[in-house]
């Protein structure tokens, strides 16, 4: 390895200052730093490791879960097993594919599971607020565009608005495409390349560092790949899953089964049932029949194809079960709603 410098250990690269409620802040020496933790399936133990410019340091550790919170940002995220992370005094669980970005005010607290590895990317505000403004895009005309985003807007919220002095966070989960994906999960794929950029520390890596960073935030905010949701500090774990359960509803437009949403969740399914009827009043089969009757409406109003297909599309059992159930919910037959409504 080239240009390494002497490993130092890795809870070098955080300083901390004792609160007096006992709680802790923490700070980077660095404008961006990455993290890791790594439950060994051995021994059981912690590996920490620390990855900064040329070099790297690791050493077993006993996991300092203690509440904390940060003059910075940080984006965890998990790449193996499950991890629960204790925000104030809620604890979620975060699995494989999951990432959490938490403001500067939220205190919290991770717990690696076994076989777990995560991944915490922390950096400056005015970091990745300067990569964002800079990073601008052409179009046709000589004008230039910055490009924004959820993450963009929570970053700015919390710096420049009303939300400054707040404690929020924004969670993502991987979506079911991504996750029943054969290739690699893309966010993932930026974040070993981060690692290895750093640890490199050739010429021209900072720029390369700042670019993998901005790729990452992109992948996040693509809903194609991942599901974000805000969380306010006072949202239960009931919330957490509530709004999950929504994500997924939508992303598949109904057509998912209990056991699926169960295996995606790793809650059990009658447990997720009973949180949807605690909030809606229906049941999860109820609710996902409204997801596909909002989008069986919007296929027969903004597109031209055929009620066949889009039986089969929303995967109804035949053509009948399809007009049985429309004209239940409607009080219509699906053309009768197209010819109203087109």
């Amino acid at each position: 390895m080239k240009n390494q410098k002497k490993p130092s250990p890795p809870e070098q690269m955080l300083v901390r200052n004792n609160w007096t409620d006992s709680s802790e802040r923490m700070t980077i020496i660095t404008p961006l730093t990455m993290f890791y933790k790594i439950r060994d399936e051995k021994n059981g133990k912690l590996l920490h490791a620390a990855f900064y410019p040329g070099s790297m340091s690791s050493a077993y550790m006993p996991n300092n879960a203690v509440s904390h919170q940060h003059d910075h940002f940080e984006l965890m995220y998990v790449l193996e097993g499950e991890l629960t992370n204790k925000i104030e005094r809620i604890s979620y669980t975060y699995k494989k594919g999951d990432a959490c970005l938490l403001n500067r005010n939220t205190r919290h607290m991770d717990i690696p599971g076994p076989r777990c590895s995560v991944v915490f990317i922390n950096f400056h505000a005015e970091y990745i607020l300067d990569l964002m403004d800079r990073d601008v895009l052409f179009d046709l005309s000589p004008r230039l565009t910055s490009p924004d985003g959820i993450i963009h807007d929570f970053l700015l919220s919390n710096l420049q608005g009303e939300e400054r002095f707040a404690r929020n966070y924004l969670e993502f989960s991987s979506t079911l495409h991504t996750l029943s994906s054969p290739s690699e999960n893309p966010a993932e794929v930026l974040i070993d390349r981060m690692q290895q950029s750093l640890i490199d520390n050739r010429p021209g890596y900072s720029y390369l560092l700042r670019g993998l960073l901005l790729r990452l935030i992109y992948t996040l905010e693509d809903k194609n790949k991942f599901h974000c949701n805000f969380m306010q500090l006072d949202s239960s774990n009931e919330d957490f899953l509530f709004a999950r359960i929504s994500n997924y509803m939508e992303e598949t437009h109904g057509r998912i089964s209990r056991s699926q949403l169960s295996h995606a969740l790793h809650y059990n399914a009658e447990y997720l049932n009973q949180i949807v009827k605690r909030r809606t009043g229906q049941s999860l089969l109820k609710l996902a029949g409204g997801y596909r009757l909002d989008w069986a409406k919007q296929l027969l109003t903004s597109t031209d194809k055929s009620v066949t297909a889009i039986v089969e599309e929303l995967g109804f059992s035949g053509t009948s079960h399809f007009y049985d159930f429309f004209r239940k919910e409607t009080g219509m037959s699906p053309l009768e709603y197209r010819e109203r409504n087109q």
